[in-house]
């Protein structure tokens, strides 16, 4: 399993982990296809340019807060929906 699986894994989790990092949600991003837009020193947002999706997301602390991965976990299940559609 690779590292980008198991962090699917770990992302998926229930209840929602508090230990996702920042680095980790850019990397899952970036695999589903979205932009990784830095907004300055103190936030990022997540770009679904097919949907227009943006989700800011604030860097206080070291990890993600838990209700902008519920938002990117609701976003990525929307994408992989739409890429089966497409296949």
């Amino acid at each position: 399993m690779s590292t980008l699986e198991k962090l699917k894994e770990k992302f998926n989790e229930k209840p929602i982990p508090n230990d996702i990092s920042f680095d980790d949600v850019e990397r899952l991003a970036k695999s589903y296809g979205c932009r990784v837009i830095s907004g300055g020193k103190h936030s990022k947002k997540i770009v679904d340019i097919p949907s227009g999706t943006v989700i800011p997301i604030p860097m206080h602390g070291k990890h993600v807060q838990e209700a902008y991965i519920k938002e990117l976990k609701d976003l990525f299940a929307e994408i992989e929906i739409r890429n089966r559609e497409v296949d």
